[in-house]
């Protein structure tokens, strides 16, 4: 996946601390567990076409103007206690312009210094009491909630030559392709892992440990549905060829007039989500796979949220 950024997690330690649930200290020691969203770099640098691995294979740029997800309602646990870490509050985060420290959406103190091996969030539909930190505005967070939006981003994909090749018609000149999309996919993540397998976290006595929900911000690219480490390819062809009335930009009413077979070709394996019908369908199963843990840790149990 697309290497995540290094900045530093100092100057996010003014953020709103909250109190750990039915804590104990089981003669280790305590700590700080800190909960940082952030987003992968696809998603303020977009997407280069090329033949690497994290490259667009079939030669289109991607570009994000904007990045909306809600997000909230972390939790951890052990499996060797009763010991639980709760905190129910939900954010609607830019991640476009998240800031260098990221955002910190909750603290808990006093925790016992073990590894807590159970961790998950949630991508909910955007609801009434939604909170945000800056530079996420009170605009945005009203533009989620009013449509209830889990995630929401707009952007483009640009070729030289590109074309736009609909099911029924001829190919057309496509050189850029606008796109602005807004899901209500929500989705909880659950036994998150570390990308070395690793459940959960430690955290080290009298320290702080910076626990990392990251945001992707290409998986409506792949040519599979993940449901756990992420081998595959990315493709943007299917978005050019979605835009059915050729006026530089595919809607989501136009992705739900197409059908599957005939955007994705053999080039694709869709089997992780069986029972896709439309190219819609396919862009919301990639959005519900959207919560990884670390960067590139993976959270393999999910559930639909209403």
């Amino acid at each position: 996946m697309q290497r995540m950024g290094q900045a530093s997690i100092a100057a996010a330690a003014a953020a709103l601390t909250l109190i750990a649930g039915c804590g104990g200290d089981d003669g280790a020691g305590s700590g700080t567990v800190q909960i940082f969203v952030e987003p992968e770099d696809t998603i303020p640098e977009g997407l280069e076409p090329g033949t690497g691995e994290e490259n667009i294979q079939d030669g289109w740029k991607v570009t994000y103007d904007r990045f909306l997800v809600t997000i909230g309602n972390v939790r951890a646990a052990r499996s060797d206690a009763e010991e639980t870490l709760s905190d129910p509050s939900v954010f609607v985060l830019d991640l476009k312009n998240a800031p260098a420290t990221r955002y910190v959406i909750a603290e808990f103190e006093g925790v016992s210094a073990v590894r807590w091996d159970r961790f998950g969030f949630d991508l909910p539909n955007a609801r009434e009491g939604a909170k945000t930190l800056a530079p996420t505005t009170e605009d945005d967070v009203a533009f989620m909630v009013e449509n209830g939006y889990s995630v929401f981003f707009e952007g483009s994909i640009e070729k030289e030559g590109g074309e736009s090749c609909p099911p029924e018609g001829e190919c057309v000149p496509a050189e850029e392709v606008r796109f602005s999309w807004g899901l209500s996919a929500g989705t909880s993540f659950d036994d998150c892992a570390t990308e070395d397998e690793l459940p959960g976290f430690s955290v080290p006595t009298g320290g702080a440990i910076a626990v990392k929900p990251t945001i992707h911000g290409d998986h409506w690219f792949f040519n599979n549905i993940t449901a756990g480490v992420e081998i595959t390819k990315r493709y943007a062809q299917y978005i050019a060829d979605c835009d059915l009335d050729g006026d530089g930009e595919t809607t989501i009413e136009e992705l739900k007039q197409v059908n599957v077979a005939d955007v994705f070709g053999q080039e694709y394996n869709l089997a992780g989500a069986p029972g896709l019908e439309t190219a819609y369908d396919y862009v919301v199963a990639q959005a519900r796979t959207l919560g990884d843990f670390q960067g590139d840790g993976e959270c393999p149990r999910r559930a639909l949220l209403p």
